[in-house]
């Protein structure tokens, strides 16, 4: 199984299983609250935390090194956001950032700020930050536009945001979820000027250091990426 971003929160309103019932978790404050709000005890909730910040820390950082110098494949998206849609084509010249990313996942939540922090620093080098939603919760509902936005707005994302909703058939699939056994779908790309994949980091969560010991490794990974990033620019 496909560690992060099978934890799904949804918490109803009104009808049980209405899209409209799945609301983002914005931190992992948020899902621990969110996890004993569903009925799990203070240390089913703790223990549910820890186990997620285990696999985070143990999570195989080579696991994309099959993907990196492959040209990378079409987009196959459903919808754009805050963007017109955009092809491989269009994004010549430029270095990409892909990052697969859903709701209800606390990994994504605490990524977002560094997706943010990358737009804001790069764009007008040459970095365009593409972030692709793919649910977890509802996968198999219609797709839901209205979901997305909020969370896209949730986020504070400005930049172009995808939505992958048939991740399992389509452009995830593609990219990702073929060859080796993958530990996680919240994958990101970075693409050189000419599109072909030269870094990848293979999921959960990323950010600048927070002084948590327990997100080391993310900062270590935020690193990687933004060294990438220039490296990549200066090219």
């Amino acid at each position: 199984m496909l560690r992060t971003c099978f934890l799904l929160i949804v918490l109803v309103c009104g009808t049980a299983g209405a899209a409209d019932s799945i609301r983002p978790v914005m931190s992992w404050d948020d899902y621990y609250q969110a996890l004993k709000e569903e009925g799990q005890s203070d240390a089913e909730a703790r223990a549910e935390v820890a186990e997620s910040l285990k696999s985070l820390r143990d999570m195989d950082r080579a696991a994309g090194a099959d993907r990196v110098g492959v040209v990378a494949p079409p987009f196959n998206f459903d919808i754009w956001i805050n963007s017109k849609a955009l092809t491989l084509e269009d994004l010549r010249g430029k270095v990409v950032l892909v990052r697969w990313w859903t709701d209800t996942c606390p990994f994504c939540a605490s990524s977002a700020p560094a997706l943010r922090s990358l737009h804001e620093e790069y764009a007008d080098q040459g970095l365009v930050v593409i972030g692709v939603f793919h649910p977890k919760a509802g996968r198999d509902d219609p797709l839901d536009v209205a979901r997305v936005q909020r969370a896209v707005d949730a986020r504070k994302f400005v930049f172009p945001t995808a939505i992958d909703w048939d991740w399992r058939n389509r452009t995830l699939k593609d990219w990702w979820l073929t060859g080796p056994k993958r530990p996680a779908t919240s994958v990101t790309f970075l693409l050189d000027k000419n599109g072909i994949i030269r870094f990848v980091h293979p999921g959960m969560e990323y950010h600048d250091a927070n002084g948590s010991q327990d997100h080391e490794i993310c900062a270590s990974d935020m690193s990687l990426i933004r060294a990438s990033v220039k490296r990549l620019l200066a090219e």
